[in-house]
């Protein structure tokens, strides 16, 4: 098993608990289409920050999750985030 963890900031006045449900709803359906792809899990953490945490069968599938997921990361939430996620 492999996970791939991503902590990513909010602006400040960004409403963390929005960006957290379109993280669930647009990028948890690209997770499910990796083979390999096991489980994921989106916390709302303290000062506007976010973690998510992605559980896969190998190597392979968490690396392109890192790819898939902070390139649509960048296109769907880059004017909530304070800078790019860490991986």
């Amino acid at each position: 098993m492999y996970a791939s963890i991503r902590k990513g900031n909010i602006k400040a006045g960004t409403d963390v608990a929005e960006v957290v449900s379109r993280i669930k709803t647009g990028a948890l359906p690209i997770l499910n289409d990796i083979p390999g792809f096991k489980t994921a899990y989106v916390v709302h953490g303290d000062d506007d920050t976010f973690a998510a945490i992605s559980i896969f069968a190998d190597r392979a599938a968490a690396e392109q999750s890192n790819a898939l997921i902070l390139d649509w990361l960048r296109q769907n939430l880059g004017q909530a985030l304070a800078g790019a996620p860490e991986t």
